[in-house]
């Protein structure tokens, strides 16, 4: 069985369009990248027509069958470069699940260091080092989820531009209504993550306002509160990021609906 690498694609379904009359192509994803063959690539492999004019045919029949010809070569171009899109955006999800992952081993990993500190001047103040690293992780990560977000956006703008040029008003009544459906459902799992993520930091802000209100005011616990302070800071800065990567994806759900 011979398989074609996504990149080459295009000139593969070009070969076979200039073969035979009708062309069939299998498609076949593994690990999120598309694959086509001349012969079934999978269990879940697809099978694509494409209608196209047979070469031998006389010169006014291919004159004829033009227009049709080029729209099917349309077709599977969007077709293979939606699916191009779609791994494109799922690289960048990963990357952000990469990202928040380290982001939360390295901030656990400080406070740890943070509650080991001694109660006196010294570690109050090494208390409040740590919990400025801990906001800096949250911001360097958070520019670089940033960034890959703003991939996404661009990826989703133009597998949009694609899809609604595909669409015909026949299939959008009935397509639209299994995607408005799939939409609700995504935004709901969005919306249940944001709350969990409010409820964790509201303990965990609970917790350090319980250990400002039971210290005696000395010197050292002066210090030791002002470490507090900065921890809340540095806890804020951890949960808006994570909140902020679910509104995210709420807000492309919910522009993606408004256009069905």
């Amino acid at each position: 069985m011979t398989l074609i690498p996504l990149k080459l694609n295009l000139l593969f379904i070009s070969l076979l369009v200039c073969q035979t009359a009708h062309s069939t192509v299998y498609h076949c994803e593994k690990n999120g990248i598309a694959e086509f063959s001349q012969q079934p690539c999978g269990k879940d492999a697809k099978l694509i027509t494409i209608k196209e004019q047979n070469p031998y045919l006389s010169s006014a029949s291919e004159n004829t069958a033009q227009p049709s010809a080029d729209k099917d070569t349309a077709e599977v171009d969007r077709y293979i470069r939606s699916k191009q899109i779609d791994a494109q955006i799922a690289e960048h999800n990963n990357k952000i699940d990469t990202f928040k992952l380290k982001m939360d081993r390295e901030i656990v990993a400080l406070s740890e260091q943070s509650d080991a500190q001694l109660r006196n001047l010294v570690g109050a103040k090494k208390q409040a080092a740590i919990a400025k690293q801990m906001t800096a992780v949250s911001e360097r990560y958070g520019v670089l989820i940033d960034s890959e977000q703003r991939s996404i956006d661009r990826l989703t703008a133009e597998k949009y531009t694609l899809t609604s040029s595909a669409n015909t008003v026949a299939n959008n009544e009935v397509a639209s209504f299994i995607r408005s459906k799939q939409i609700m459902r995504k935004i709901s799992e969005h919306e249940n993550k944001i709350d969990t993520y409010q409820s964790e930091l509201n303990v965990q802000i609970s917790e350090l306002e319980q250990q400002l209100n039971s210290r005696p005011r000395n010197l050292a616990d002066a210090n030791s509160d002002s470490a507090l302070a900065d921890k809340m800071t540095a806890l804020t800065s951890r949960f808006n990021t994570l909140i902020a990567i679910e509104q995210k994806q709420i807000d492309r759900l919910n522009s993606e609906l408004t256009r069905l």
